[in-house]
């Protein structure tokens, strides 16, 4: 009975382990042209990825078989390999793609060139280009929704969202943001769009049903990225120009809380099997890894040089 129970404990702790790791989290490094991969169950980076110049924006399929990365200098995507994290591929786009994102398919990736007002969409089975949409001026952030029929551009320069049908790739409503919109995110439900507004250092609610904004609300200076918590109950934004984040009650539209984190915070991810929050520092080179319920910081991981991590980055750990 003893050795029994002995390994149902055994087993029991095991599972618990696996069940909560076997994640990665994929960091682009705009000054040192690499990804670095960071294994969230040690808290460590295991490889550093070279791709492309000036990596910014991040995109990871849910079976983790690719990684997407945009690199806008050297006007090109690069595709990782998630089973051998290596770069497989770099192919050239446009002339200037920043924001991307997958549709929650993983049919299509979309970016958006800075440069040339638009937005590409790429087949993610065959590599290739078969749309190109155009929208506002400066497109950055992009967001797709739970069901694959819309996706949201924020347009920074027009201070515009734009909203774009994925069935017949055209644009079917212009949205007014604040100044300077960079971000775009969906809440877990998909009824509300938050942007990240850079100039006006707030944020922009629109109900995607009717796509009314229906609340403005004041965050830190330079509003970056936005992510939510499993629940949606939280979103959380990293202020660039403060070095901090803000917490957002989405239930009363408040930003009730500004926690310091690292200088020049950039991309934020929910890590949702652990409930941490990870947030990119441009400047301090480094991820630091929060405890959702205390705020506490658990770890500063150390990455490349200037790290942004501008999208989703977390994936499973293909690696065996």
């Amino acid at each position: 009975m003893k050795n029994l129970l002995i390994n149902l404990w055994i087993f029991f702790f095991f599972f618990l382990n696996v069940s909560l790791s076997n994640d990665f989290a994929y960091i682009t490094n705009q000054l040192s042209n690499s990804v670095s991969v960071i294994d969230l169950e040690t808290y460590k980076v295991i490889k550093e990825i070279s791709v492309g110049s000036k990596p910014a924006g991040v995109a990871v399929q849910k079976n983790g078989e690719k990684i997407f990365i945009s690199n806008p200098e050297s006007k090109e995507i690069s595709v990782i390999d998630g089973l051998n994290l290596k770069n497989i591929s770099n192919i050239s786009l446009g002339k200037g793609p920043l924001g991307i994102a997958l549709t929650k398919d993983d049919k299509y990736l979309l970016v958006a060139d800075w440069y040339d007002n638009s937005v590409r969409v790429i087949d993610t089975k065959e590599l290739k280009l078969i749309k190109k949409i155009l929208v506002g001026k400066s497109p950055a952030g992009i967001d797709t929704n739970n069901d694959n029929t819309f996706f949201y551009v924020a347009n920074r320069d027009d201070n515009t969202v734009s909203v774009v049908n994925i069935k017949n790739f055209k644009v079917e409503k212009v949205l007014k943001a604040g100044q300077r919109p960079f971000a775009v995110t969906l809440s877990p439900d998909n009824k509300f769009l938050y942007v990240a507004n850079v100039k006006s250092s707030d944020l922009s609610i629109f109900s995607t049903k009717d796509y009314k904004k229906i609340k403005t609300i004041k965050v830190g200076k330079s509003p970056y990225a936005i992510a939510f918590s499993n629940d949606g109950a939280k979103a959380y934004v990293t202020n660039q120009h403060e070095n901090t984040i803000s917490i957002i009650d989405t239930k009363n539209k408040k930003n009730v809380k500004t926690l310091n984190v690292g200088e020049y915070p950039e991309g934020i991810n929910f890590y949702k099997k652990r409930k941490e929050i990870l947030v990119v520092n441009w400047f301090d080179s480094e991820v630091y890894i929060l405890d959702s319920k205390n705020l506490n910081i658990i770890k500063e991981i150390s990455v490349g040089e200037g790290p942004r991590g501008f999208g989703n980055f977390i994936g499973p750990n293909l690696v065996k």
